[in-house]
């Protein structure tokens, strides 16, 4: 069975021993992550190959062997790096997919979407939380790039507001939720104060559309 596991070395290097310990019948492991010292962190401790670069660049993925894993363990810190492996792994078909992430809407998108098999909850760290706090909605940065997510009544340009509109501008809605349930995404689908509501896009449209 091979596994590919990106993430950081501290919660790769769990994961490894704990996996290295379970009765497969042929295992190998292949990591990715986007810090160079985890790669001497790991592979100093677990004679393994790890490849490190733009966990956003799917040939990364590819020159790690993606199309002929098993099983892959998105456990980066970065939700959205998650969310963006789960993805890729998906559009090849991969066997089992696997996502550990921080936020509950995050980990409910994926569940509702059937993205990945299996979806586990962790908190992200405290400064994040006190940062999402004071803005009022949770804000995730990579490169040009922007993932909000937040009750419309904080993001109160977004109201009354139909899905067409802000994907004309550029920005990708990627889920609304009302009354706890996952809406079918419509382009004349309006946005109330009552929803909660999650964006992607290039994060000076993004925050055109917040500020």
């Amino acid at each position: 069975m091979r596994f590919l596991i990106i993430g950081s070395a501290k919660d790769v290097l769990e994961l490894l021993h704990i996996l290295r310990k379970s009765p497969f019948d042929r295992r190998e492991f292949i990591v990715l992550t986007d810090n160079q010292k985890d790669v001497e962190l790991i592979t100093r401790e677990i004679d393994i190959a790890v490849f490190s670069g733009d966990l956003f660049d799917e040939n990364l993925y590819l020159e790690a062997g993606l199309k002929n894993v098993d099983v892959i363990v998105a456990m980066h810190e970065n939700d959205m790096v998650n969310v963006f492996a789960s993805m890729l792994a998906k559009e090849y078909n991969l066997p089992k997919i696997i996502a550990v992430v921080n936020n509950k809407t995050v980990a409910k998108i994926l569940r509702s979407r059937s993205v990945t098999e299996w979806v586990i909850e962790r908190s992200s760290n405290i400064g994040e939380k006190i940062r999402n706090y004071v803005l009022g909605f949770d804000l995730i940065e990579f490169g040009d790039n922007a993932f909000i997510m937040g009750k419309a009544e904080n993001l109160t340009k977004l109201i009354g507001k139909a899905i067409k509109e802000l994907e004309s501008e550029g920005v990708k809605v990627m889920a609304i939720v009302r009354d706890n349930v996952l809406l079918e995404l419509k382009e004349d689908t309006v946005i109330k104060n009552v929803d909660v509501v999650a964006l992607f896009g290039p994060k000076e449209r993004v925050f055109k559309l917040l500020l």
